[in-house]
């Protein structure tokens, strides 16, 4: 269940969120990337400091 602010981002992708999360899980499993509007890799809650 995503939280309030992931809820804003997940709205901006609208239907590609889950596809993007996926990508980012693939490439950026540690989310070395996540400033701005983050996408967190999919399939866990990866740490966003």
């Amino acid at each position: 269940m995503m939280k309030d602010g992931e809820d804003r981002i997940g709205g901006s992708y609208r239907g590609n969120h889950d596809r993007l999360a996926a990508t980012k899980a693939k490439y950026d499993p540690e989310n070395f990337f996540r400033v701005n509007q983050n996408i967190r890799p999919a399939g866990g809650e990866r740490a966003a400091a």
